[in-house]
């Protein structure tokens, strides 16, 4: 009985392993009969990989959108999908966001960077002023943006794609938090922004290229006290270089010898928190010291325009009386409105000059007969360098791709990151790169000229001066205000 019984539960063991088995083989059949994907098969393309590693919420590769404005729904979608690792999905979504929006800079930085997906690529940071700046942000960013479509749509960096970080400045008060941040990514080999640690920079081996000017004297960039290792460079001249060349221009070729300034007392000079910040009133005194240089003089006429109680009248009628022929307006930038006061009050009577500060759409739209005639210091225009690549010139480009004329700001960054672009091109590591742009050799081409560096990692040149003048009837202006700033040869 003992031994029938044990048969029996050896035939019921033998018969659930053999059920078993079947079920495996039937999962390995169906498992074995689905195409395996390749990359050459839609399946790869639009299939989701790892989900993007989370970072600050004011930094973003294409997982957040920092530009709000410029929000649509599709963008939104591209945004969702790229954080999936979902990279097809969000191409399609930011190409039909940019049909709606084509001068959208930020949503062409994402689709860019979805087209790398999680390939092998050359990350550059930009830090943009969205939060404190919109406008200047996105000039900016559509600066970066060029230079990243060109370089990618043209096979890449020696045949890698160029990956753009865009980081949100708020206030300058959380560059720091940003510099510390950036500094720390091992991955990033460059950063585009305005600079001011460069102790920071060269402590990790990062290279910051600003698209703006340098605060300190020629000479005195704080990479002197680092021997030769500068890690900040500036695309745009030294302020003492603007200011000589304007100088010059007023004594020399305009002969107005007797110069009334307006500053702002509110206006900081420095952008340097490690030592004290130069006030408003030395840049005054480094104009002077220009212009008497040069053979003319600056009048004892006081005007401050961020003081409360400016009156552009009482400042017209005291610089007359003191003898002045002309006016330099130094406004501060998201302060312009007393220098527009000044140019209504002065009816033509004094020549007017300003720093590039007034160098925009708004002086011409709300400035119009008043601010006619005055020359201003840039460091782009653009007509400036077409002669070198007519027909495909920066502005064009840029024409073509944004649907309108850009600005300097622009053009500046989009230098910035072509100098960047040039020096990965010879050495694609954080220390390889520093040592490019030192060497006193390197140049690049952008929509600002030829880019060289002095020893203090400022610009070489790219100074250029421009009229505003009035739209000349039956031909194209562009300007919508129907005065434009024309270059002076």
């Amino acid at each position: 009985m003992t031994h029938k019984d044990e048969n029996i539960r050896l035939l019921v063991s033998l018969g659930i392993a053999g059920v078993m088995v079947a079920a495996i083989l039937w999962l390995v059949s169906k498992v074995a009969s689905k195409p395996i994907a390749t990359p050459s098969t839609p399946s790869m393309v639009n299939s989701p990989t790892l989900p993007i590693t989370s970072s600050p919420e004011w930094m973003s590769i294409g997982d957040k959108i920092l530009v709000t404005a410029d929000n649509t729904d599709e963008k939104a979608a591209g945004v969702n999908a790229f954080k999936a690792g979902d990279f097809g999905t969000a191409i399609i979504k930011f190409q039909a966001s940019l049909q709606s929006k084509r001068n959208d800079p930020e949503t062409l930085i994402y689709l860019n960077n979805a087209k790398i997906g999680s390939s092998k690529a050359l990350k550059v940071a930009v830090i943009a002023p969205i939060g404190s700046g919109l406008n200047e942000a996105k000039e900016i960013l559509r600066g970066v943006a060029q230079a990243q479509e060109e370089v990618n749509s043209s096979g890449g960096i020696n045949g890698v794609p160029l990956q753009l970080q865009i980081a949100n400045l708020s206030n300058f008060g959380q560059l720091e938090t940003i510099d510390n941040q950036l500094v720390r990514d091992s991955n990033l080999l460059a950063v585009v922004g305005f600079g001011r640690n460069e102790k920071l920079y060269k402590q990790s081996g990062l290279v910051k290229v600003s698209p703006g000017s340098g605060r300190n004297q020629p000479g005195q960039n704080q990479a002197q006290f680092f021997g030769d290792t500068r890690y900040v460079f500036n695309v745009s001249p030294n302020r003492n270089i603007f200011n000589q060349a304007l100088a010059e221009y007023i004594v020399k070729k305009e002969r107005r010898t007797n110069i009334a300034i307006c500053r702002d007392s509110s206006f900081r000079t420095s952008q340097d928190t490690s030592s004290q910040e130069k006030a408003n009133q030395e840049l005054v005194k480094e104009y002077s010291d220009l212009i008497s240089k040069v053979g003319g003089k600056v009048t004892g006429t006081d005007c401050d325009l961020g003081a409360a109680n400016f009156r552009a009248s009482d400042f017209i009628a005291k610089a007359t009386s003191d003898g002045a022929e002309a006016i330099l307006l130094i406004p501060r930038p998201d302060n312009i409105n007393p220098a527009l006061d000044v140019a209504k009050e002065n009816k033509g009577r004094l020549a007017l000059f300003g720093s590039q500060q007034l160098y925009g759409e708004k002086i011409l739209k709300f400035g119009q007969g008043d601010i006619k005639g005055m020359v201003v210091s840039v460091p782009w225009h653009r007509n400036a360098n077409r002669n070198l690549s007519k027909g495909n010139s920066f502005a064009e480009k840029a024409a073509k791709l944004w649907g309108g004329d850009v600005s300097p700001r622009t053009a500046t960054a989009y230098d910035a990151l072509q100098v960047i672009i040039a020096g990965l091109k010879e050495n694609s590591t954080r220390q390889g790169l520093q040592k490019v742009l030192a060497n006193s050799n390197f140049s690049a081409m952008g929509a600002t000229g030829k880019i060289q560096f002095s020893p203090s990692g400022d610009r070489q040149g790219g100074v250029f001066l421009v009229k505003i003048e009035p739209c000349e009837s039956g031909k194209p202006c562009a300007s919508s205000t129907g005065y434009d700033f024309v270059l002076l040869q």
